[in-house]
């Protein structure tokens, strides 16, 4: 391709100014030299003056109601994800502690039933019970919040 070709190809992005410096420096100096091409460069200079004066279209009041109507739910549903990880987040975290705050009895419990250790005073059974009543809690205090979180914002009804 020459590079008269090329700075045609060049010339409606020259006459909006949509070109790098150094591309312009290139048409500037082929303009110089070609009437042709600066006489269409003159045109695209002032179609492009022209259509940057034209006023910018505005949406009507109607469309941009339909639009808020429709982008509403997806919001609405992405708020809902960022609450379930704010709700669930500090239950998973007491279920962690739990859980790792009875790992020794879960150890002792797995050894006494696994080598028939057994306990004075029922001490294990009373620590399996609360454990087993806490676990409990805790699975439903969360089914219960992603229960009504689900249904708060229309997931489940």
């Amino acid at each position: 391709m020459s590079e008269h070709d090329h700075i045609v190809r060049l010339l409606p992005l020259a006459g909006t100014g949509d070109i790098a410096p150094d591309e312009i420096r290139r048409v500037q100096e082929h303009l110089a030299s070609c009437t042709e091409c600066r006489r269409v460069s003159e045109e695209y200079a002032f179609l492009g003056t022209t259509l940057r004066g034209l006023p910018t279209p505005q949406p009507s009041a109607e469309l941009l109601a339909q639009v808020r109507v429709m982008v509403a739910p997806r919001l609405a549903q992405k708020q809902a994800r960022n609450g379930d990880a704010l709700v669930l987040a500090p239950l998973v975290a007491a279920s962690w502690i739990v859980a790792l705050a009875t790992l020794p009895w879960v150890r002792a419990a797995g050894a006494w039933i696994l080598t028939g250790w057994h306990l004075p005073g029922g001490s294990f059974a009373h620590a399996l019970a609360i454990y087993s009543v806490l676990g409990f809690l805790l699975a439903s205090v969360a089914a219960l919040a992603v229960g009504r979180r689900a249904s708060a914002i229309g997931r489940v009804q």
